[in-house]
């Protein structure tokens, strides 16, 4: 008798051990995803991310049923897919945002649901399946009106007549949706741009030069740039050519600020892919020890923990190291190099100076030979997998391998912006399966 009272004592401690251990669990997810929320608000991204990872790692040692942590990691996921949708892992976004709807259904929370539904359509527009957007939309929209949420549904009204019906080339109807949450929206510069871009398909130029010009006192260079293009186009076919080059002159300033705002974020989205994806290993690896957490409860989970610890630590060390060497060797060889040069006087600044050059077709052969022998015979590689790629093409994948932008390519390349984009959608819809790889021309010539 004495020995079963002895064991269901050790039972009701282990018991009390294992609640107050996943009780704070709960309280450091909370404090996690709150502190994500703040970082997000100061434009953290990066940051907001890991604390987002973190606050999910905690909450995966809480009991799964119980409805307040099911809400919380609904709040998390939806947090989270935002953060990888920002930094252009749409996939991720995506998956992360279906967690969250999932979890807001059985909830039965309309609010979180609604939320979740608006960053779905988000993603799957930024993936191209615009109709998996419009549904998305129109559900967050339906439960937006039933809520008498005015914001969100004015802020819903805006993305999908920006996401959905501009790319469908609706643009009554996106005129009409916009007008209906204009009043109500937070973000009127950009409601000013799209609306001004719609008229200006429509052939309605007096509508669309008072919208664009609204645009024009927006924050953001990269809103006034498009502002400025549309207006100069309008001014020019109306044979207004001092508008129209005052205007050019404004997008061309605009242009400069908006490309060097663009290559600080694209350094911050570098990092941040690589902080994102050690996160999401971290949490893989987690999910693997929870079993082994169940039985061992602490003393086998720290164990665990330790060693994964220090084997990530070990690979991120060989990694640097690897990266660290090929940087060097990199570094002495394009020194060298005209192709490089010139790009890379362009990406630091477009001037006349920069824009005056004269690349000749052995120099662009030392380029991809440069390229092959940093990226291990990266062309062969490319023409063995897509035998129909053309030298030029070759040269796009080249700079496009070696992380150049899209403006400094089309300048290399002595294409215009426009065109260079429809060249490089051709290049991966005809040449590279593009049909059948829902890959991004970027993300083909990164993984190969």
């Amino acid at each position: 008798m004495k020995t079963h009272y002895i064991i269901w004592v050790v039972i009701a401690l282990v018991g009390l051990v294992a609640c107050h251990h996943e009780a704070q669990w709960l309280k450091e997810a909370e404090t996690l995803f709150e502190q994500g929320l703040e970082q997000r608000a100061a434009k953290q991204s990066e940051a907001a991310a890991e604390s987002f990872s973190q606050a999910l790692l905690a909450i995966d040692h809480c009991d799964q049923d119980q409805p307040e942590v099911q809400r919380l990691k609904a709040q998390i996921d939806d947090n989270l897919g935002f953060c990888y949708w920002k930094h252009e892992l749409f996939d991720e976004a995506l998956e992360m945002h279906q967690e969250a709807i999932g979890l807001s259904r059985a909830l039965n929370d309309s609010t979180l649901l609604m939320t979740a539904l608006r960053n779905c359509g988000r993603a799957n527009a930024s993936l191209g399946d615009i109709d998996a957007s419009k549904t998305y939309y129109d559900e967050a929209l339906t439960i937006a009106k039933a809520l008498n949420d005015k914001t969100m549904e004015s802020d819903i009204l805006l993305e999908s007549s920006r996401d959905v019906l501009m790319v469908s080339k609706d643009y009554k109807g996106a005129i009409e949706r916009i007008n209906q949450g204009l009043a109500d929206n937070t973000s009127p510069d950009i409601c000013h741009l799209t609306l001004g871009l719609a008229h200006y398909y429509l052939a309605q130029d007096s509508l669309a030069i008072v919208h664009l010009t609204e645009a024009t006192k927006s924050g953001t260079a990269g809103t006034r740039m498009s502002a400025y293009q549309a207006l100069s186009f309008i001014y020019q076919l109306h044979g207004d050519f001092e508008k129209a080059l005052e205007h050019n002159e404004m997008f061309t300033e605009n242009m400069m600020q908006a490309d060097h705002e663009h290559r600080s974020e694209q350094v911050q989205r570098i990092k941040a892919e690589y902080d994102l994806q050690m996160q999401k290993n971290n949490l893989e690896a987690e999910q693997k020890l929870k079993s082994l957490y169940l039985y061992l409860i602490l003393g086998g989970l720290a164990l665990a923990l330790v060693i994964v610890l220090l084997l990530l630590r070990q690979k991120t060390l060989n990694a640097k190291l690897k990266a660290e060497e090929m940087k060097n060797q990199l570094e002495l060889e394009l020194k060298k190099n005209k192709v490089y040069v010139t790009a890379l006087a362009l990406t630091e600044q477009i001037t006349a100076s920069t824009l005056d050059f004269d690349l000749k077709e052995n120099e662009w052969d030392d380029f991809v030979t440069l390229i092959d022998k940093v990226y291990g015979d990266f062309t062969k590689r490319l023409t063995e997998k897509y035998p129909t790629l053309t030298k030029s093409d070759l040269q796009i994948c080249c700079l496009t391998k070696q992380g150049f932008s899209n403006q400094v390519i089309s300048i290399l390349m002595n294409l215009q912006t426009n065109s260079y984009a429809r060249r490089k959608s051709r290049i991966k819809q005809e040449k590279m399966n593009g049909l059948e790889d829902e890959r991004s021309f970027e993300e083909i010539i990164n993984e190969l």
